[in-house]
């Protein structure tokens, strides 16, 4: 589906047409699966863009009451955009440690502005020692799935947690010592205004100036309607993600300052992970 039917996939079916009756079959049984599949479940209960359900997708272990539930889940889990989660998920971890290591500095300070679980950034600081996190996130329960992450690691000493709001430029002004890399995964997409996105980059040059930028974007997606009309959010609403080009957003960065070290995608071409520099 094109980047444009953004509009489209927000206005809902009228009731009377095919399409209509076709998403509210789907939506009944993806409801009746989530009686078994722990998966369908956590998406249900949680949104099917929250920490909880990611962590589901990323241990990619289907599960759920009976064997019909662990094959229901098991098909859910083989979906393109769960597979390109996985794979945006290892290249986001090599993005990450990059970051820490292009930044040169003895003690380098990572800032993750809307961590959820922190997956990317807590499995960096394991590898790289001398490295300390700043997690941050809206939801609560995301921050305390990362505190709890961060002590099987063995990093929660070298992290801080903060409940805060990726785009609120007072929250931005008050991280002290600005961060070495800036960390965003997961967050361009589930915002719709683009301007925002484009503010936020100026922003961050101007209150943070990080020598390092890692964030990934959805440029394309066979299952976006599907997504959109049948999961939910973590609000409770339909799961309408926005789809961005990558020079779009690369315009955005480059426009603050930032230029690309490297920009790669999963198998499906789904997704992009970018890792910027800021430039000389």
């Amino acid at each position: 589906m094109p980047v444009d039917s953004f509009a489209e996939l927000r206005r809902p079916l009228p009731v009377w047409t095919p399409r209509a009756w076709r998403f509210a079959a789907m939506r009944a049984a993806a409801r009746a699966g989530a009686l078994l599949s722990d998966g369908l479940r956590t998406g249900y209960r949680h949104g099917f863009d929250s920490g909880p359900f990611m962590a589901h997708v990323y241990a990619n272990r289907p599960s759920g009451r009976s064997a019909l539930g662990r094959a229901i889940d098991r098909r859910l889990l083989a979906r393109r955009t769960c597979v390109a989660f996985r794979d945006i998920r290892a290249l986001a971890q090599v993005a990450v440690r990059e970051a820490i290591d292009a930044t040169g500095a003895p003690e380098p300070l990572v800032a993750d502005l809307a961590a959820g679980p922190a997956p990317y950034l807590l499995r960096a600081l394991a590898e790289r020692p001398a490295a300390r996190a700043l997690v941050c996130d809206i939801d609560e329960a995301a921050l305390a799935a990362a505190r709890a992450a961060g002590g099987e690691l063995g990093v929660a000493d070298r992290a801080s947690f903060v409940r805060a709001d990726a785009f609120d430029r007072a929250m931005l002004s008050a991280l002290r010592p600005a961060p070495d890399v800036v960390v965003e995964l997961g967050l361009y997409g589930i915002y719709h205004d683009d301007e925002l996105i484009e503010r936020h980059f100026r922003d961050l040059a101007e209150l943070l100036g990080p020598a390092q930028v890692v964030f990934n974007v959805q440029t394309r997606n066979p299952e976006i309607e599907h997504i959109a009309r049948v999961w939910r959010n973590a609000a409770g609403e339909r799961c309408v993600w926005r789809l961005r080009p990558v020079e779009q957003v690369l315009g955005y960065a480059a426009a603050a300052g930032y230029r690309p070290a490297w920009v790669r995608a999963d198998r499906f071409g789904i997704y992009r992970v970018a890792r910027l520099e800021r430039a000389p």
